[in-house]
């Protein structure tokens, strides 16, 4: 008699990356699709329009699929633990990657503090991801981009020095995402982001390969 089939374990979603716009939205992209991750990116628009962190609870967060776990869980295959009102996700982060200088100084500390969450039912997951004053900021501060750049060339820009990467994982590519964290540690330093706590998390979750 034949032996049962071994089940898989589902390959469950790690994290759901909401992001300011098209800048942010090409790193997670490259950084996503060059370590295989199950990390989903959420912009308005696929980044043509930015989700900005005055309008974040009300236009975004209380929304579907955001507003209450049953409607997120319809939209995302995360793994869960206890039933009803103590059902909980696992292994599981919602990170919010947002420029900081379109809003008040409250405001901004409300954002990375993680006050401005309190009594959502996503606050126990939510990673606040910051660039102080915007991304553009940390970028030159940092020396991975030169100069800054015109609106209009940041599309292309940051796809060019950002890729998608579809082939397989290797040591080279991870080396690859580790320098990009380390070159940040200047801006990491003076506290104006704090990006590379989303690119560990992506580490992290790197499957094994042969």
């Amino acid at each position: 008699m034949a032996g049962k089939r071994q089940l898989r374990n589902p390959n469950y979603l790690k994290a759901v990356v909401i992001v300011h716009g098209k800048s942010e939205l090409d790193i997670v992209k490259y950084i996503t699709s060059n370590l295989h991750l199950n990390i989903k990116p959420d912009s308005k628009d696929n980044g043509t329009h930015s989700i900005q962190i005055t309008s974040l609870i009300k236009e975004h967060l209380n929304k579907k699929p955001f507003s209450t776990m049953n409607n997120f869980l319809k939209e995302y295959d995360v793994e869960t633990t206890g039933t009803g009102k103590n059902k909980k996700l696992v292994n599981f982060k919602l990170f919010i990657i947002m420029d900081t200088d379109d809003c008040t100084e409250q405001q901004k500390q409300d954002f990375i503090s993680g006050a401005m969450f309190e009594g959502h039912w996503l606050a126990p997951y939510i990673v606040p991801v910051y660039s102080i004053t915007n991304l553009e900021d940390v970028m030159v501060e940092s020396g991975i981009m030169t100069k800054r750049i015109k609106c209009d060339d940041k599309g292309s820009y940051y796809s060019k020095i950002f890729p998608i990467n579809k082939k397989p994982l290797s040591n080279d590519t991870i080396a690859e995402i580790k320098t990009f964290r380390d070159r940040l540690a200047k801006s990491v330093k003076k506290k104006h982001t704090n990006l590379p706590d989303f690119i560990e998390y992506c580490l992290e979750n790197i499957k094994q390969f042969k």
